[in-house]
């Protein structure tokens, strides 16, 4: 687990150079990996001695495969080796292998274009600018610079599209229904994603590749969508028609059901029929 001693077997002790010198990165940049959680820390049996074992210098490669060669950041890559349940290097693998190979559908939609002005989104679906900054701010898009403008991407795009059906269906800001709304949204699918991924690496690694890999890994994603809105659907139904508003705060997150209200108690709660 990063952060705690790893315990390195008599016989098997890499001192910092073996490391240098196995990996080709510096001790500088070890050492950052170890304090960023990317690395274990290693045994310190006295004051200025530390041991690593051989683990260290497989671990080492990989961050530096994932840097080199991904092109992926270091925040990214701490979420892949820095979890507490971390996931073998098979299938990390696995997932990689995936990358840029899904839903190539998207990248031929009947859109005239792959990407569109921040100022002429607002314009087109009538939503402030100034709403569409505070979409982001809240992590539901993501706002490119470049050519001195800000450019929203085809998913931004999209969801900004859906954002202005709800504002015209009645979801305006003056019922309270803010872009930080999305929020309660976000943080549940931040938690979720990774789950899934990491149920999904499991289940494939050594056992599905290729193409038949993608086509599982892409219905797996539609068919998944559809289950988690029926479920979310039947919850809603269930709370409206036991006429209960679960009370929920900052301490409710995902995994976590919500309090519900007592029946009966509140000034709107139902008469019921013993």
């Amino acid at each position: 687990m990063p952060g705690e001693p790893a315990t390195t077997p008599p016989g098997k002790r890499l001192k910092m150079k073996d490391l240098e010198r196995a990996t080709g990165v510096g001790r500088e940049a070890i050492r950052f990996y170890i304090r960023e959680g990317l690395l274990p820390e290693p045994e310190r049996p006295a004051k200025n001695v530390a041991w690593y074992d051989p683990s260290f210098v497989e671990r080492i490669l990989f961050i530096k495969e994932l840097q080199e060669k991904r092109y992926l950041p270091l925040h990214v890559i701490r979420k892949i080796v820095g979890d507490d349940a971390e996931p073998s290097r098979a299938e990390v693998d696995a997932l990689l292998e995936l990358d840029g190979r899904l839903f190539p559908q998207i990248g031929t939609s009947p859109r005239p274009s792959t990407r569109e002005k921040v100022v002429e989104v607002a314009r087109r679906l009538d939503v402030p600018e100034g709403e569409i900054r505070r979409f982001a701010e809240a992590g539901g898009i993501e706002i490119a610079s470049g050519d001195g403008e800000e450019w929203l991407e085809e998913d931004s795009i999209a969801l900004l599209e859906l954002w202005a059906e709800l504002r015209r269906v009645g979801f305006t800001s003056e019922r309270g229904f803010d872009p930080e709304y999305l929020g309660l949204y976000i943080s549940v699918i931040e938690w979720l994603a990774p789950r899934e991924l990491r149920l999904f690496a499991r289940g494939i690694t050594g056992r599905v590749q290729g193409e038949e890999a993608v086509r599982m890994a892409e219905r797996g994603i539609d068919l998944m969508n559809e289950i988690v809105g029926l479920l979310r659907k039947r919850k809603l139904l269930q709370l409206i028609a036991e006429g209960n508003v679960p009370s929920v705060d900052d301490a409710d997150g995902p995994g976590r059901p919500a309090r519900e209200r007592p029946r009966g108690s509140g000034a709107d709660a139902r008469t019921r029929s013993p």
